[in-house]
C-alpha cells in the first residue's frame, strides 16, 4: 500500500509540476520579473519555511547541530535549480510551454533520475531492477527525441502559416533566435536536475528531523526549506535587479489583482509538487529519487504539453506535430510504466 500511495503522490506531483507555470499564459500586465519576483517569495520562501517551521520540533536548533557539509549541499544543488527555473520561465515565453517542457523536463528526467542511481547504490544496475530503469530511461530519452522534434515542427508550421495570414514572418533573425533559446532550455534542463539531487542529497538532513520528533513524511520539509536557502538567490535577486534596471516596480500597483493572484499560484503550484515529490519518493524505498523522480517529470512533461494544447499553443501547427508529440508523450508514459516495474520488482 504505502508503494502505490507512493506512486500516486508522485503523479499527483507531475500534475501540479506541469501546471506550474501555464498561470504565465494569463497575466497580462506584470513583466517577467514582477511575477517571477512574486513567485521566488512565495514558492522559494513563504511556503518553504511555513512547512518546516510548523512540522519540526526546534528547528534551527537542529539546522545548528548538523555537520556544515550537510547544510550546504542541498543549497548548493538548488542553487543550480534557481538558474534553471529562471531559464525555463524565459523559455516558455520565448519558445513556447510545450517545447521549453520537453527540453527542460526530459533533460532533467535523465540527470536526476541516474545520478543518484550511480551514487546511492549502483549494485542495482546489475539486477533486473536496474536493468528496467536504465531501458526506462533510455525509452524517456527517445520519447524526448519525438517532443523535441514535434515542438520544432510546430514553430515552423506556426511560423509559415503566420506569414500566409499576415500575423507573422519567417526571418534568419527568428531562427537564430529560436535556436539561442533552445540551447537555453538545454542548459536549464541540465541544471534543474539539481532540486533532486538536493533532497537526495539532503536525506541526513531528514533523519536528523526524525529524531526531534518530525515524522517521516515531515521530515522533508526541512531539506526542502534548507535547499531553497539557495534556491530562492536566482528566483528573486535576478527578478529584483531587473525591477530596478526596467523601473517595473510601479507594476505591482498599476497591474489587476488577477495578475498578482497567477503569479502567487506559481509558488503554491510549485511548492505543492515539491513536497508531494518528497512524501511520495520516501514511500518508493531506496530508487525513489531515481525512479520517482524520472515519472514525476515524465508526467510533467504529459500535462505540460496539454496545457500548451488547451492554451492554442498548437492551433496553427497542423495534424503532423501534433501527431508527432501525441505519439511522444507515448512513449514518455510508457517509460514511466517501464521505470514502475523496475521499483516494483525491487521493492519485492
Amino acid at each position: 500500500m504505502s508503494l502505490v500511495t507512493g506512486f500516486v503522490l508522485i503523479l499527483l506531483s507531475g500534475v501540479m509540476a506541469g501546471s506550474a507555470l501555464s498561470p504565465i499564459k494569463f497575466i497580462r500586465n506584470l513583466k517577467f520579473e514582477n511575477y517571477w519576483l512574486i513567485y521566488g517569495i512565495v514558492g522559494t520562501v513563504v511556503l518553504p519555511w511555513l512547512l518546516a517551521l510548523s512540522s519540526t520540533p526546534h528547528l534551527l536548533h537542529m539546522y545548528s547541530q548538523l555537520p556544515w557539509k550537510l547544510l550546504l549541499l542541498p543549497a548548493a544543488f538548488a542553487f543550480s535549480w534557481g538558474i534553471a527555473s529562471m531559464l525555463g520561465g524565459l523559455c516558455v515565453s520565448r519558445i513556447g510551454l510545450s517545447l521549453s517542457y520537453a527540453l527542460v523536463i526530459g533533460i532533467g528526467a535523465s540527470a536526476g533520475s541516474l545520478v543518484p542511481l550511480l551514487y546511492f547504490s549502483p549494485q542495482t544496475l546489475h539486477t533486473p531492477a536496474g536493468h528496467y530503469i536504465v531501458l526506462g530511461i533510455i525509452v524517456m530519452l527517445c520519447g524526448l527525441v519525438l517532443v523535441t522534434w514535434a515542438g520544432r515542427q510546430k514553430e515552423s508550421r506556426s511560423a509559415v502559416q503566420g506569414s500566409i495570414s499576415g500575423t507573422g514572418n519567417i526571418s534568419s533573425g527568428a531562427q537564430h533566435n529560436y535556436t539561442i533559446w533552445v540551447l537555453m532550455a538545454i542548459l536549464a534542463g541540465i541544471l534543474s536536475a539539481g532540486l533532486n539531487f538536493s533532497f537526495a542529497f539532503g536525506q541526513g538532513v531528514a533523519a536528523a528531523a526524525q529524531a526531534t520528533g518530525a515524522s517521516i513524511a515531515t521530515s522533508t520539509y526541512p531539506v526542502w526549506a534548507l535547499a531553497m536557502l539557495g534556491g530562492m538567490i536566482p528566483n528573486i535577486v535576478y527578478p529584483g535587479v531587473l525591477c530596478f534596471v526596467n523601473h517595473s516596480w510601479n507594476n505591482f500597483a498599476t497591474s489587476p489583482k488577477s495578475d498578482i493572484l497567477l503569479s502567487v499560484a506559481l509558488g503554491f503550484l510549485f511548492m505543492g509538487s515539491t513536497v508531494l515529490y518528497g512524501l511520495g519518493a520516501v514511500r518508493l524505498g531506496v530508487l525513489g529519487t531515481s525512479v520517482g523522480w524520472g515519472i514525476m517529470q515524465i508526467m510533467q512533461i504529459v500535462v505540460g504539453n496539454l496545457s500548451g494544447f488547451l492554451t492554442g499553443e498548437w492551433r496553427l501547427a497542423g495534424g503532423g506535430p501534433v501527431r508527432t508529440m501525441i505519439a511522444g508523450v507515448s512513449v514518455l508514459v510508457a517509460a514511466s510504466v517501464v521505470m514502475a516495474y523496475g521499483n516494483y520488482i525491487q521493492s519485492n
